[in-house]
């Protein structure tokens, strides 16, 4: 796979700044006087068994942390009211998180947007956006963008490729800083920079997808939606998890993402750390 240069140089970049940060860390002050501050590790999954990664490999990393409590990237309609799944499903977090249920003590708690498949399709956000982007890669490929919106979108191409093939290197390649700063760009690209295309081209606007409800909306409309959806779903996935940290002060949290969430939910919860009394860990700290 073809990895541009302006990809490569941040790569390098980011690599230097994480090794000086990792030295400043290794001097902090005395670990004993932050012992009893509650640790939540943000996992970062990807949801299906892919090279290097299953539902065995999670489980191992759950063995490793031991958590009092796993966060679970559903909503409450997945669970009985004792808290266990109603069923099971061919998900790598679903398998490891039920064999680690029946190995060890652990509570586990949803903390996703309550009805968001639902909420996407009542909005005009699904399947507008993915037929949205289908419209787009077909303007691409017939040359029939500008080349500025050309450029843009090989570049948003590019680093969906470059972010994918993290997936099959195992988990320390789509948990580190690196990987949250290229899913930063990445989702910048999918619901900034690629709305502004849809907004620039009357295509957008004037075609239409009639939803379940008989109301129709406009390709360039229900993209719109779908991005702003994606900034209320992680704010409110955050919100979710601070409940969770005030309850389980001095415990170890366990937040099952997938890993494109990773760094929007690092930066919504790095600023609350000192109001909240926790400390965002890794897995491999363990």
């Amino acid at each position: 796979m073809r990895i541009s240069k302006v990809i490569v140089i941040t790569f390098l970049w980011l690599l230097l700044g994480c090794n000086h940060n990792s030295k400043s860390v290794n001097v902090e002050g005395n670990e004993s006087s932050i012992k009893k501050q509650t640790e939540l590790i943000l996992l970062g999954t990807v949801h299906q068994p892919v090279e290097h990664f299953n539902s065995d490999s999670l489980y191992n990393i759950l063995v490793k942390i031991k958590p009092d409590l796993i966060l679970f990237e559903v909503d409450s309609s997945f669970f009985t009211e004792e808290f266990q799944f109603k069923s099971t499903w061919e998900s790598n977090e679903n398998l490891a998180t039920v064999k680690y249920m029946n190995q060890f003590d652990v509570d586990v708690r949803p903390y996703e947007f309550t009805g968001r498949n639902e909420y996407r399709i009542k909005i005009g956000s699904r399947p507008t956006d993915s037929r949205a982007i289908g419209l787009l890669d077909s303007l691409y490929r017939s040359n029939m963008l500008a080349l500025q919106e050309q450029k843009i979108y090989a570049a948003f191409v590019e680093l969906t490729d470059t972010l994918n093939s993290f997936a099959y290197q195992g988990a320390k390649a789509f948990n580190n800083t690196i990987t949250d700063s290229i899913s930063r760009i990445r989702q910048h690209y999918q619901y900034d920079k690629l709305l502004q295309i849809m907004r620039n081209n009357p295509l957008f606007s004037t075609t239409y997808l009639t939803k379940e409800d008989g109301d129709s909306i406009s390709y360039a409309r229900g993209y719109e939606q779908a991005s702003k959806f994606w900034d209320l779903r992680n704010q409110t996935m955050a919100k979710h998890i601070l409940h969770f940290v005030d309850l389980y002060k001095g415990k170890k949290i366990v937040v099952l993402n997938g890993y494109y969430h990773r760094y929007y939910l690092n930066e919504l919860l790095s600023s609350q750390k000192d109001a909240h009394h926790f400390r965002i860990k890794d897995f491999y700290d363990y």
